[in-house]
């Protein structure tokens, strides 16, 4: 292993959470050229006032509670590559000669009642090991929980939705010199995490539709650490880490062109506070701190939708500007389903 990272922040507000892997660098310009053509094949139909307005993102922005028996299914296909890190300093270091890496993400929903929604999210990362072979690892498993709040019947139809999610230390964190893959895929923390999201519609036709959230993962999460892992630890240390408190937001924003195709973005904000890390290598007592990070980024996106339960989402959420993390370019799709 080249070099060590920390575990993705756990408050993120995201659909589909995200492993951040080291990768190869990818140019955001194909992104924006597969998006050209698909707003361009899309403006070649003309919406009428009796087409449907049908959404299925944003990628990152989290959704109000469905409606009671409601399922909805969207496994995600994620490749995140690391194009550059960022020191505390804020200056861009490019890194070359990494290989990319590839997760899928499945989060199901239910709609238990009108108001609460309950949802599992099952993560993998699919990833080269030390023989050179790929291989399927499990990754952290989160537990949601979100509840109506508050909704309007105006023009606007605003809704104010409250989550509680719950982190399960699933993937692999610590122990990477006897992983297959050597590189972490999950926090090893059994993290809680509260949001706060917001929808509304605009436009005659109700057809943008913005979505903003504020998330916020408690502080105090322990991770119990044995030899090399994701906190900067290597082999033959045994200690913990406490995870500091996080802060996630964003803003989010479709626009139906019409019944098939939807224009999407989303931007994000994310912070983490110092983690502690502390315990013995051989016979040495280590206490170090491992300093706060934060990443600003942007998600532009495309949909087509086949039906009102059926549609796929593809885009990339790329990092605009960050301090001690990672410039990261994830390009993605899902197909979310309804039943």
């Amino acid at each position: 292993m080249e070099e060590t990272t920390r575990p993705p922040c756990a408050c993120s507000a995201v659909r589909a959470p995200l492993l951040q892997f080291r990768g190869q660098q990818w140019s955001p310009s194909l992104l924006l050229t597969l998006l050209a053509l698909a707003a361009t094949s899309a403006q070649a139909q003309t919406a009428t006032e009796t087409e449907p307005v049908r959404f299925t993102g944003p990628l990152v922005s989290a959704s109000p509670p469905l409606p009671k028996g409601l399922l909805n299914i969207e496994p995600y296909l994620i490749n995140t590559q690391t194009v550059a890190r960022y020191d505390s300093q804020g200056h861009r270091h490019d890194v070359d000669g990494v290989t990319d890496n590839w997760q899928i993400s499945v989060p199901v929903q239910y709609g238990a009642t009108d108001r609460l929604t309950l949802a599992v999210t099952l993560n993998a990362a699919y990833a080269p090991g030390r023989d050179r072979q790929w291989d399927l690892t499990s990754g952290d498993t989160r537990l949601s929980a979100s509840w109506l709040l508050a909704h309007g019947n105006g023009p606007h139809q605003p809704k104010l939705t409250v989550t509680a999610h719950q982190n399960l230390t699933t993937g692999q964190h610590d122990r990477l010199e006897q992983r297959r893959i050597p590189g972490p895929t999950g926090s090893g923390a059994d993290s809680t995490t509260l949001a706060l999201d917001s929808q509304a519609h605009f436009l005659p036709r109700s057809n943008l539709r913005a979505r903003a959230g504020l998330a916020w993962r408690l502080p105090g999460a322990h991770a119990g650490l044995h030899g090399q892992s994701g906190y900067d630890t290597h082999a033959g240390f045994k200690g913990s880490a406490e995870l500091g408190d996080a802060v996630a937001a964003n803003l989010g924003a479709e626009y139906s062109i019409n019944g098939n195709w939807a224009l999407a973005s989303d931007l994000v904000y994310e912070y983490e506070a110092d983690t502690r890390v502390r315990g013995l290598a051989g016979n040495d007592q280590v206490d170090e701190t491992l300093p706060s990070s934060w990443r600003l980024s942007i998600a532009p996106a495309a949909e087509y939708h086949w039906s009102d339960n059926v549609g796929m989402i593809f885009g990339a959420l790329v990092s605009l500007d960050s301090r001690n993390s990672a410039a990261i370019v994830s390009p993605q799709v899902a197909v979310n389903m309804a039943f």
